[in-house]
């Protein structure tokens, strides 16, 4: 069964907006860092102006502040499961990207009670010792496309991070003056 993915990174956060005038020490400074009011913009922009919004069946989350935030704002009103998963979320999941980190679910569920966080790991992934390693980004990007095809739905929405996702669409990580478009579906068949 054919599936149409559509990728979409968060709205821009405040770690994207520190980083360009105190450079990556800010990834360390702020944990599970929300949207601004630019990144809350372009999330109730593209749920305003996306001509493919109504084909979406599912919606999968990354647990982090500023995606959850990204999803309730391009999808408000719209009557679409949306499951959190940690898979999804941005890498690496390790100590020197703090804002990575993601708060516990005790204190996002009360926040977002149309998100369904059944699926999260009962182990928080998050390493507090090391970085992830690739390898174990390919496992979770595997974790993915399994739970995807386990499936029904054929049109799904992604709502993930720029690392996360220019890995797992093009195989390349880390190039912030090339990044992922910010609240920009990129389409990708599975």
């Amino acid at each position: 069964m054919n599936k149409t993915l559509y990728c979409i990174r968060h709205g821009t956060a405040l770690h994207n907006v520190l980083f360009w005038d105190y450079g990556s020490e800010v990834y360390q400074k702020y944990r599970d860092t929300p949207l601004v009011a630019k990144g809350v913009e372009e999330a109730k922009n593209l749920g305003k102006t996306w001509k493919e919004i109504d084909n979406i069946e599912l919606i999968l989350v990354s647990p982090l502040l500023r995606t959850l935030q990204t999803a309730s704002h391009i999808f408000e009103n719209k009557n679409i499961p949306i499951l959190a998963l940690d898979c999804i979320m941005e890498y690496p999941q390790g100590y020197s990207d703090i804002c990575n980190h993601r708060k516990t679910i005790i204190e996002l569920k009360p926040c977002y009670p149309n998100i369904d966080f059944s699926y999260i790991n009962k182990k928080d992934i998050w390493r507090s010792d090391r970085d992830e390693t690739i390898s174990e980004l390919n496992n979770r990007i595997n974790e993915l496309k399994k739970f995807i095809k386990s499936r029904k739905e054929k049109h799904i929405a992604i709502v993930s991070h720029s690392s996360y996702l220019g890995h797992f669409l093009f195989n390349k990580i880390g190039d912030e003056n090339n990044e992922l478009e910010h609240c920009m579906p990129y389409i990708h068949k599975l």
